[in-house]
Formats: structure tokens, sequence, C-alpha cells
């Protein structure tokens, strides 16, 4: 017998594709920005001078942004995200053009800042604008696309800014945010979006303490390899941020329009949503800066060619968001693949710390497993997360998720370099003094003993040995997500049907 179309199902694609293509520029430069300067911080430090203090290039954007996505999240969901878009867009383009125009590295710093005010709004508001088109269940199937536009743009950024700052100079990975800019521009303003749902009210001390809370954790994470996990400065900021995330907690309780809704947050499949988001974010960037490292000190690759080796663990996330997606689609059960997928990546990882001794080939193997693994995470997480908001939270609860993400990002560039160094240090302190003088010069071929690289080998296989352990334990923490279905509505927060197991 002749099947005929689903209409609700076609009606559902169309309004996806409508949103999709529209804000895709908006997500994708704001993602790029994240990881694209990496390549370009030698050249930069040698024009502007200021070699101590270039890593705040990166960290002055990736605290911007976080510390930008909730606030963002809450004026989408009062304002209207597309208009909230429109402002982000405008802001991380106007940054970009300060980047590009910099005459020193301390205005650059502070224009990075602005330019991640802008693009802490990007990622964030356009998933919320695609949760706002089309139904909860038909959601999973399209939000595998994002993970793949997220996999994509954070894997070729540093292939991009290397390649951009070796043809047209450093100024020209900021100056291409100009014409990309605009391309988003004008695909946000042919959106078609709700007016805001809810009343705006500024929350003053909530903001101002959610600021300081955030910016001393990512700048623990940001001091700790280099000045040393116990040092006075790394447990000070410790000791702020964690103080500041209580007495933040107790200002939201209080407060009449909360920055964080704490009612949101305690919800189980949120917050266990998040957990999974942030380790998978650890896991992601970790590998995103282990990997060229360890194929460039212990395989001999030049930087160029070990960013190229990233392409099967961007293509696994790739082809795998994507499938995901339609598998929640057709199940409206976003735990199981997501449970699995992270069992998958912790194979991944062993296999890597088991055989990265055995050349390029079996590298890309052990990558593209954890990749496929890796790639279940982001659809179901932001699934579930819009599923338990509702539409007229819906903004707050992308904003969360996407604040892990970015804390995790930033946690697991940190723990990969810190934990390398560990390994590296218990074995042989002067090798680390080596590499790291070798790294300040661009990336330049280092000569190894055939003890040193044995030794580099092993620190490697400690690094992912340990972010098997992370995937394991995310693994387990997905498996105690209530498992939902996507077609009923949560009667209220905090209560959630189909839980079962």
């Amino acid at each position: 017998m002749q099947q005929t179309a689903d209409p609700a199902n076609s009606n559902q694609s169309s309004l996806f594709y409508a949103v999709f293509f529209y804000v895709a520029p908006a997500m994708f430069i704001g993602t790029l920005d994240q990881t694209i300067v990496a390549s370009a911080l030698p050249t930069i430090s040698t024009k502007l001078g200021g070699f101590g203090n270039i890593a705040w290039v990166v960290t002055a954007y990736m605290l911007a942004a976080t510390v930008a996505a909730p606030l963002y999240g809450k004026l989408g969901d009062a304002l209207g995200r597309r208009r909230a878009l429109l402002w982000a867009v405008a802001v991380f383009t106007a940054g970009s053009i300060l980047c590009a125009l910099s005459p020193d590295l301390n205005v650059l710093i502070v224009a990075r800042a602005a330019q991640g005010l802008g693009g802490g709004g990007l990622m964030t508001l356009s998933l919320a604008l695609i949760g706002e088109a089309v139904s909860p269940r038909e959601r999973g199937r399209f939000q595998g696309w994002f993970g793949a536009v997220f996999a994509l743009a954070s894997s070729i950024g540093p292939v991009a800014g290397g390649t951009l700052t070796e043809l047209w100079g450093w100024r020209s990975i900021f100056w291409i945010n100009v014409p990309l800019g605009a391309i988003a521009t004008y695909g946000t303003l042919r959106l078609q979006s709700r007016s805001g749902l809810v009343r705006f009210k500024f929350d003053p001390y909530g903001t101002l303490t959610f600021v300081i809370a955030t910016v001393s954790l990512l700048l623990t994470f940001d001091a700790g390899p280099k000045v040393g996990w116990t040092s006075f400065n790394t447990l000070s900021l410790l000791v702020v941020a964690l103080v500041s995330y209580a007495a933040l907690w107790k200002i939201e309780r209080v407060a009449k329009d909360p920055l964080i809704n704490l009612d949101l947050l305690a919800d189980p499949v949120l917050w266990r949503s998040a957990v999974c988001v942030l380790l998978y974010a650890v896991m992601f960037f970790a590998a995103i800066v282990g990997l060229p490292l360890l194929l460039q000190l212990v395989l001999s690759m030049s930087p160029s060619g070990s960013g190229l080796m990233l392409i099967p663990l961007t293509l696994a996330q790739v082809v795998v968001s994507t499938i995901t997606g339609y598998r929640i689609s057709a199940t409206g059960r976003p735990r199981a693949p997501m449970t699995l997928g992270l069992f998958v990546a912790t194979l991944g990882f062993l296999l890597m710390a088991l055989f990265l001794g055995e050349g390029a080939f079996a590298i890309c193997l052990a990558s593209a497993l954890f990749g496929l693994g890796l790639g279940t995470t982001m659809p179901a997480a932001q699934t579930l997360a819009q599923w338990t908001a509702g539409s007229q939270q819906l903004g707050a609860a992308v904003a969360m998720v996407t604040f892990a993400r970015s804390v995790g990002g930033t946690l697991g560039a940190a723990l990969a370099g810190a934990l390398l160094t560990a390994a590296l240090r218990s074995n042989n302190p002067a090798l680390v003094s080596s590499i790291e003088n070798a790294l300040v010069t661009s990336g330049t071929h280092i000569t190894l003993t055939p003890i040193q690289s044995s030794q580099i080998a092993h620190a490697f296989r400690f690094v992912f040995g340990s972010l098997a352990l992370i995937a394991f334990v995310a693994s387990c923490i997905a498996r105690t997500l209530p498992n939902v279905d996507l077609a009923a509505s949560p009667a209220r927060i905090g209560t959630i049907p189909g839980s079962s197991s």
C-alpha cells in the first residue's frame, strides 16, 4: 500500500529549514572564534609583543562569552530572540573590527572581551530560535545539525587560523568576521520570531555575583597549569569562586526576577544534562588541544599536518550528531543514545591510550571512535533541556547548557596541559622546559631522543586514560537521567513524566 507523507512532519521540516539556514552563520562564527585564534598566537606575540600575556587573547573571549550566555538567554525570553540575536551579532562584529585594528596587545585583549560579549549570545539564541520553531519531539531530529556545526567550527578553527595568518597576516582572522557577520545579520533579519514571553527586570546583585563567580572560576582553570594548582593565587581564585556561587544561590532564592532560575536549575533532567555537556566539553577540548601536540611531539608532524589529522574526529562527530538527532525524533527517548555514545567514547579514549604508539593510522581510528561517541551528547542534552523548560524559559535552559559547555571547554584545555605536564615531570622534569621553549618558537620541529619520545608517549597515555575515566563517569550520569518521552509534557519543574527505567 502506498504511504503518504505526514503533513505534520513536513511542516516541521519546513519550519526548521526556514530557521536553520538563517541562524547557522551566527552559530558558526561564534563557535569558530573560540579556537581560530590559537594558531595565530605566536605571530601576534611577535608583532605586538607581550608574550607573557598572550594567552589572554583566548581567555578574554572565553570569559566574556561564558558570562554573557545566561544574560542573552534571559534577554531573548523577555525581549524576543530575534532582536537579541541581532544585538549579539552587532556586538560580535564590532568587537572583531576592534580586534583587527588593535595597535597593541592590551587593546587586543579588551577588544576580544568585547567580541566575546557578542559571541556569548550567538549559539544560545540560535538554539533557542530553533526550539521556538519546532515541537519538542522533532527538535531531536534537528539538534544533530547544530552538533555538527559546533564540531566542524571547533575543529577547523586552528587550521583556518593558521592558514589565514600565513596568507594575509593575523589581522585577517578578525576581518573575516565582518562579511560573516553581515551574512549572519541578513539571515537574522529574515527570521520570524515571537515577541518576548516574559517581562524583563534586571537582577543587578545576581548578575554581579554571577560575573564575579564565573570569572574567578575560569581564571582558576587558567592559572592552575601556569602557576600550580596548589599555589596561593590559584587557591584564592577558587575560594572566591566557591564563595561567590554560594552567595549567588542565596541571592537568587529571594530575587523577584532572578538571572538564574533555581527551580529550573534544580530539575533533574536539566542539571544532569548540563553536567554531561560540561564533561563532554572537557573531553572534546582536551582532545582538540592534546591530539596536535601528540602528533607533533611523538610523530614529528608539522603544525598544519597535525591540525588536518583532527578531521576523523570532526567527521565522526558530524555524522553521529545528525544520526542521533533523527534517532531521538523517531523514538522520543534521548537518554539511551547519549548513554551508549559516552560509553563508546570511553572505549575510544582507552584505545587511544593503548595504541597511540602504533602510528598515525591507529591514532586516527581511535580519535574517530571517541568522536563517534561524543557526537551523541549535544543533540540529546539540548533536546532534553529544551523539553524540560517549555516555551517561556527556553532561552534560559539553552543558556545553562551553553554555559556548561563553555566552562567545560575552558577546563578541558587547561586539563590537557596540566595532565601532560604532571606526567612528564614525574619522569623527566627537564623535558618539560625543553618542550615549552620549542613551542614558543611557533611550533618548530623538536628533535627528541628515543627515550624522550617514549616518555612523552607514556605521558599522553596518562592523559587519554584520564579522559576515558571522565567519559565513563559521564556515561554513568547519563544513565541516571529520567527516561523521558519527548511527546509528553512536564507537569511542572521537578516532576518528570515517563521517568521509569
